[in-house]
């Protein structure tokens, strides 16, 4: 793919990010400058200058030898995305609750039933997070909810679909009908709980499922070896 107008380190970081994200480019993969330079018909400077941008984000490494690859996340540190997003999400949601008007609903139910309908699993991880972000709009805090996007993003390409989904797409419409409801009826101590136990529960059986399959690939490592 190459960038035919004007290019700017900008571009070349959105793309890039992008691709990490949706796993198209997976943890450890090494990212050559003068092949995403031919690749995306741009010098090595911008190419450069935005792996020096995703390092900041921490999406990328910067090794001596190795150049730059692709981030991983380890289990204590996925812990910890989860736990920053239950804590920031509910006061998002304090916040913006209070000014959620009818526009507001009809979009967050709009999303709701593009969500129960989805079965591309990358759209899916889109459309959910697009569903939160349009609950928490109205708190007027874009780079808080800037912020989290991209913690949920990150955490997320570390699940393969088999573990993301492993609970069911049922399950998890249900969870995200019962915080629009309880939103709907401003009952916030609930709705702030509610979505809590979401993302912290959500995210304990995801990394368990996680750490089972990490430490099987260990253990088939081992017995190859």
């Amino acid at each position: 793919m190459e960038i035919r107008r004007k290019t700017t380190t900008t571009q070349v970081v959105d793309i890039l990010r992008a691709r990490i994200f949706s796993g198209a480019l997976q943890e450890g993969t090494q990212l050559r400058q003068e092949h995403l330079a031919t690749e995306l018909g741009v010098s090595r400077v911008p190419i450069r200058e935005a792996l020096h941008q995703l390092e900041a984000e921490g999406l990328v490494t910067m090794h001596t030898h190795r150049g730059a690859l692709v981030s991983s996340l380890s289990l204590d540190e996925l812990t910890e995305v989860y736990e920053i997003r239950a804590r920031l999400e509910p006061w998002l949601l304090e916040l913006s609750l209070p000014h959620i008007d009818d526009a507001d609903f009809e979009e967050a139910e709009l999303l709701l039933t593009k969500l129960a309908d989805e079965k591309n699993n990358q759209h899916w991880t889109a459309l959910n997070w697009d569903f939160h972000a349009a609950i928490y709009r109205q708190a007027r805090r874009p780079h808080t909810v800037e912020l989290l996007r991209k913690l949920y993003l990150n955490a997320y390409r570390h699940f393969p679909p088999s573990i993301r989904f492993a609970g069911g797409h049922a399950h998890m419409h249900a969870e995200h009908r019962t915080l629009l409801d309880l939103c709907r009826q401003r009952d916030i101590t609930r709705a702030k709980a509610h979505l809590e136990d979401h993302i912290l529960i959500g995210s304990r059986n995801l990394i368990a499922r996680l750490r089972a399959e990490r430490a099987e690939a260990d253990r088939s490592f081992a017995a190859s070896a």
